[in-house]
């Protein structure tokens, strides 16, 4: 996962490249973000955006299972999954972390491990 020092946010995009973002990640990005899971890449299976503020990290992966990885490594909580998520669930989950919620979502039910 590439990490943009001095940047509020990191989307990494599917085939490696990283975005940092100051402050507000728009919607935008986000949209474009998950559109890449459209296009079938079983290697390149996962989008994930970073908050360098909390340390927390949101992946989104293609396929059937619908998963969603959340972590933080800088505190060593997590890795936590969910599966079945729909790609506006996964909007969502990526724009509450984007506007710093990601207590809250850490919060939430989660399974233990990456779900696989």
């Amino acid at each position: 996962m590439a990490i943009i020092v001095g940047v509020g946010f990191t989307i990494n995009w599917r085939y490696g490249t990283g975005t940092g973002y100051d402050d507000r990640v728009p919607d935008e990005a986000l949209t474009e973000l998950l559109a890449e899971l459209d296009e079938d890449d079983v290697e390149h299976g996962d989008v994930w955006l970073s908050d360098g503020s909390s340390g927390w990290s949101l992946g989104v992966f293609a396929g059937d299972s619908h998963l969603v990885v959340l972590e933080n490594d800088e505190q060593g909580r997590g890795p936590f999954h969910r599966t079945g998520v729909t790609r506006a669930e996964s909007f969502t989950l990526l724009r509450r972390l984007a506007d710093g919620h990601a207590e809250q979502i850490a919060a939430e039910p989660w399974s233990p491990g990456y779900g696989g």
